[in-house]
């Protein structure tokens, strides 16, 4: 292993206590002791580069997974095959509810883009902090809320799709403490559409009218800058 490599890998080993992401994963509510038990039950070095597969539709269930950094999509195959876009991973989220119920993942994830996720024991987790559960479960609640969120969205105008997925991804990377009016939006128009169940061209111009309005600006074909959050949350709140 090259010494890049090594110190990348050296900065990805962060026990829970030290992860910048504080109360947005696991840890919340937890005391020093737990959080030590919990460094036992989480591998931290675990690295996904652009395009690569986290876990696969239909594959057994083996662990939930933190994401630390990075992005990934959520990928479904419909009844004819074809992949569909279920919604976007930010870091401090939980993924791999989907397949505990049924101890099979019922979607894919891809990364976005370079990306470290935390692997999470549940069986070490259950026998070490037993009383965690409880903050997973807040996680699952969070996750089946977007789900009802993206379901509530589809049934709103083009316009009103595109604005609520922004101001979704603005609110949630300020949660994080990141710069929310200025981002990287890795999903393709196609995957936009797929996501908001509209076809890329409608995409395309519905972006290029809120560039035209001068709510949004493309600082290139991925990044977007919000120029007036104000008056993308007026636009999706008026009757």
């Amino acid at each position: 292993m090259s010494s890049l490599a090594k110190n990348l890998f050296r900065d990805l080993t962060v026990s829970c206590s030290d992860c910048s992401l504080g109360d947005l994963c696991i840890p919340h509510g937890l005391d020093q002791q737990d959080v030590e038990r919990l460094d036992s039950s989480v591998s931290h070095i675990k690295l996904l580069h652009t395009g690569e597969s986290l876990y696969d539709q239909g594959t057994p269930f083996k662990s939930l997974y933190a994401l630390k950094s990075g992005s990934v999509k959520i990928i479904s195959k419909n009844n004819d095959g074809e992949d569909d876009i279920m919604g976007v991973y930010l870091p401090g989220e939980i993924i791999g509810f989907d397949g505990v119920a049924s101890d099979k993942y019922q979607c894919s994830i891809h990364a976005l883009e370079t990306s470290n996720v935390c692997e999470i024991d549940l069986d070490s987790l259950h026998k070490n902090i037993p009383h965690i559960f409880k903050q997973l479960l807040k996680h699952a609640s969070k996750s089946i809320n977007q789900n009802n969120n993206t379901n509530a969205v589809s049934k709103a105008s083009a316009e009103r799709r595109i604005i609520s997925l922004l101001l979704d991804l603005s609110d949630r990377y300020r949660l994080r403490g990141y710069f929310y009016t200025e981002f990287n939006l890795f999903l393709s128009r196609s995957e936009i559409g797929s996501l908001l169940n509209l076809s890329p061209e409608t995409v395309s111009r519905g972006i290029r009218k809120l560039e035209r309005n001068k709510l949004i600006s493309l600082q290139n074909n991925r990044r977007i800058k919000i120029n007036d959050l104000d008056g993308l949350r007026n636009l999706i709140t008026v009757a």
